[in-house]
């Protein structure tokens, strides 16, 4: 069915299913740009751009899915925390002389890797809290692999809605529009179904 994840009957298969459709749809936002597009700033109040978001998007996914693969213990990085501050700052910025097919391989990546994590990960093991970052109070208890599953897929969905807004300030293309082209999903069953239904009015898209 488009643009939903398929309906299976285990719990993993599921989180697979839906983060994976997230993934390809967040994916889709970028469809047709140009890195310089890609590195643009559309919006004025913000220094977001969509190339970052992207992947930042498939940064969340590789790594929040780490968590859960190397439970229960942290991630080996092979980072201090200084080093691990410096990266963070700059892994997801888009190289001045990176194409747009190269931003999308590298998020192809990423995206094939947290996949692959959360193929291998235990949904109930205990995942520690990071301890090389700020956000979690004292005395937080620790999650498990499924709570860092849910955590990326929120991260991840949320985050793609930010991607929206930024490629309709960029060209005024939208959703659907996109993912049907991007994909090859035929959508004229939308239409066919207002069609049916002329007591409902269209949309304008």
């Amino acid at each position: 069915m488009p643009f939903f994840p398929a309906t299976t009957s285990t719990e993993k298969a599921n989180l697979l299913e839906w983060i994976d459709a997230e993934l390809v749809n967040a994916r889709s936002i970028a469809h047709g740009l140009t890195a310089d597009q890609l590195r643009s700033h559309p919006v004025p109040s913000s220094e977001l751009t969509l190339g970052w978001l992207i992947l930042h998007i498939g940064e969340v996914a590789e790594s929040w899915l780490g968590r859960a693969a190397a439970a229960p213990e942290p991630p080996d990085t092979g980072r201090s925390l200084p080093e691990a501050y410096a990266w963070a700052e700059t892994v997801n910025l888009v190289d001045p002389d990176a194409t747009s097919e190269e931003i999308l391989a590298e998020y192809d990546r990423r995206c094939a890797a947290g996949l692959a994590h959360l193929r291998a990960a235990d949904l109930d093991a205990t995942v520690p809290v990071p301890a090389e970052m700020p956000w979690y109070p004292p005395g937080q208890a620790p999650f498990n692999g499924r709570w860092a599953a849910l955590h990326a897929l929120n991260e991840i969905a949320r985050h793609s809605g930010h991607a929206d807004i930024l490629r309709e300030a960029i060209d005024g293309r939208t959703m659907y529009e996109l993912q049907a082209e991007d994909q090859g999903i035929d959508l004229s069953y939308i239409g066919a179904w207002f069609a049916a239904h002329p007591e409902v009015p269209a949309p304008a898209w």
